[in-house]
């Protein structure tokens, strides 16, 4: 099952695109719930893949937002998970700051929809996907840290400028993009090739202890 990371800034948050990413999963027939933060009732032995999704909040705003403690906890237990994480836009660009990226405001929106200019036909997310019709609606870039490693398996060209969209921050498991493949019917066999990767994991992840479930939830019951 996958777990969704919501992070619609509220009820009528459209760039977060969760209805459009619930539907795609459903018609694709993968399993999942979605929350806004995780929680002790969440059954993490059960989760084998995590989609972070997008927002309309502003990256450069986040340490304003009440939501950063919840991002906090959140990557904590993403990080002793041990499943594959697809962070999409804003998800993505949570993702990056994890890997030392830089984030750049371009002050105006890339809403369009934008054919690859380059890209990694070899990248196990693209498989048998449309690379033609990904869209995207984005005004903050990500600029990746020469010395990570960070494969980048695909860019946009736009106003001649070419845009880095496709990033795989660690081979076959962690991945992010500006580009939003639930919103087209022929885009969305990606999260199927990113749902059959997880379930290669499912074996090899690393549960959490009930020793460490036990003190962090009483550390957030503290800090309430």
């Amino acid at each position: 099952m996958l777990l969704i990371l919501d992070n619609k800034k509220n009820k009528n948050d459209k760039l977060a695109y969760i209805d459009e990413l619930s539907k795609a999963l459903n018609k694709l027939r993968i399993p999942f719930i979605s929350v806004t933060k995780i929680d002790n009732n969440i059954k993490l032995h059960e989760i084998t893949g995590v989609i972070i999704s997008g927002s309309s909040i502003r990256f450069n705003d986040i340490t304003e937002n009440k939501r950063n403690k919840i991002y906090a906890f959140n990557f904590y237990y993403l990080s002793r998970l041990n499943v594959p994480i697809y962070g999409i836009c804003f998800g993505a660009q949570l993702l990056s700051i994890l890997y030392n990226c830089t984030i750049k405001d371009n002050k105006k929106y890339i809403c369009d929809n934008i054919p690859f200019y380059k890209y990694d036909k070899s990248n196990i997310l693209l498989k048998n996907v449309d690379t033609d019709n990904f869209d995207y609606c984005f005004s903050e870039t990500i600029i990746p840290n020469k010395y990570n490693n960070i494969n980048i398996f695909a860019s946009i060209k736009h106003d001649n400028k070419i845009v880095d969209t496709g990033f795989e921050f660690e081979k076959n498991k962690v991945f992010g993009s500006l580009f939003h493949p639930e919103i087209n019917d022929n885009t969305i066999i990606l999260y199927d090739n990113f749902y059959n990767l997880c379930k290669k994991y499912k074996n090899k992840r690393k549960p959490i202890s009930k020793s460490n479930k036990k003190n962090t939830h009483n550390k957030t019951r503290k800090n309430k």
